[in-house]
């Protein structure tokens, strides 16, 4: 029987090994102002990693608060489905990278009161790492990103959805279809939090 011992990489390693991830792939057609937020995306999320195994623990209402690189890494990979003719700008990429946080963080936080920490901490983060003050209430109720929007191109762009209407139109579009060619009528009311789950679902199948 053998025991391994494995020490916990440190901030500086991470951010090294996942920065060079996220450089390698902003190099390829994104703009100079996108390609600029690669430190701050990726110093962000390790900070975030940290503090929130740190002041984040697991208890027993709480037992999957767990979390380790394989949560920074699907951030890192969240990032790399993004095209550059969808990020022009830098308020948009930093957009895409507060709501992939959010999928792998957020989303599993399960009471106000983490969640608000959780929020606290992005906008720091935001002020302090990316000099960047958007308004809260705009950045987070604004928070969807999909590939849903054509669903007839050849590729689904994983884009900003500023028109809600326009994926609501995609998305009866999708039933419509479904409904022609199926017996069982699928009736959906598309009210708000159904938009978001289908497009957290969306992003995991992905």
């Amino acid at each position: 029987m053998n025991v391994l011992c494995l020490p916990e990489a440190s901030s500086g390693t991470l951010s090294t090994i996942f920065g060079s991830i996220l450089k390698g792939f902003l190099s390829n057609g994104f703009g100079e102002k996108v390609r600029n937020l690669e430190e701050a995306c990726i110093n962000s999320t390790v900070e975030i990693y940290n503090r929130i195994q740190d002041e984040l623990r697991p208890t027993p209402s709480k037992f999957h608060y767990l979390f380790n690189l394989r949560d920074v890494s699907k951030v890192v990979q969240g990032l790399c489905m993004s095209k550059p003719v969808s990020y022009p700008s830098e308020d948009v990429f930093m957009r895409l990278w507060v709501n992939e946080t959010f999928r792998v963080f957020y989303d599993r936080l399960i009471n106000e009161e983490d969640r608000e920490w959780y929020k606290k901490l992005i906008l720091e983060l935001l002020s302090r790492n990316f000099k960047m003050a958007p308004d809260p209430e705009e950045l987070f109720s604004k928070l969807k990103f999909g590939d849903l929007l054509k669903l007839d191109a050849p590729v689904q762009l994983y884009e900003y959805i500023v028109d809600k209407n326009k994926l609501i139109k995609s998305l009866h579009g999708a039933l419509d279809d479904y409904n022609m060619s199926n017996s069982n009528k699928m009736n959906l009311v598309l009210f708000d939090d159904a938009l978001d789950h289908v497009l957290k679902i969306a992003r995991c199948l992905r």
